[in-house]
């Protein structure tokens, strides 16, 4: 039987994505092989056809997932600038959507601790993208404002996924959402 001649690079995309949403979702740690390619439909003897291991899975889904990130918030923040940029991507990143949904959501509050731990391909992965990330926000907020409201942004939604109380975790989101935008209006003021 002939496979069409895309056919590995296909399922290679369909492990990509599973993966990366379980990683997402529970961790990298707590997702094992078997798990990533039964969420593909595979069985994990095809693994290895794919990947050198479980970190070059990991570097390669958070390529995978930050390249598809990027895209969505390209698109959900055209034609924005400024403040105006600042308040959609706060106002986005720090929403109970993208809480209630990490195997769906940026890789940075969901990975990054297992990351600093794990280092290797998956760390300069990460770091790649963070320093295109501060870029991006820099470019709206000003260079030096960009890693103040990402780590808000970040830590402020690793913080609301971390408590059980609704309440108290919208009000993290709310909080930190404020911070971010609040901030960059008076250095906006400033300049």
């Amino acid at each position: 039987m002939r496979y069409p001649s895309d056919q590995k690079q296909q399922t290679s995309e369909r492990v990509l994505t599973a993966a990366s949403a379980l990683f997402r979702s529970r961790g990298y740690e707590a997702t094992g092989i078997d798990a990533v390619m039964a969420s593909a439909g595979l069985t994990a003897g095809a693994f290895y056809a794919h990947f050198r291991s479980k970190e070059d899975l990991l570097a390669k889904s958070l390529d995978s997932a930050f390249c598809k990130s990027g895209k969505s918030w390209a698109n959900r923040l055209a034609n924005a600038k400024g403040l105006e940029w600042v308040r959609r991507f706060a106002g986005a990143y720090l929403s109970k959507e993208h809480r209630d949904n990490p195997d769906l959501g940026c890789p940075m509050p969901a990975l990054a601790p297992e990351i600093g731990r794990i280092g290797g391909t998956s760390r300069k992965v990460f770091e790649q993208y963070l320093r295109g990330l501060i870029a991006i926000v820099g470019a709206e907020t000003g260079r030096d404002q960009a890693i103040p409201a990402i780590a808000l942004c970040v830590g402020g939604l690793m913080l609301s996924r971390a408590v059980d109380d609704l309440k108290l975790s919208d009000k993290i989101l709310r909080a930190c959402r404020d911070a971010v935008v609040e901030h960059s209006a008076r250095v906006q003021e400033l300049s």
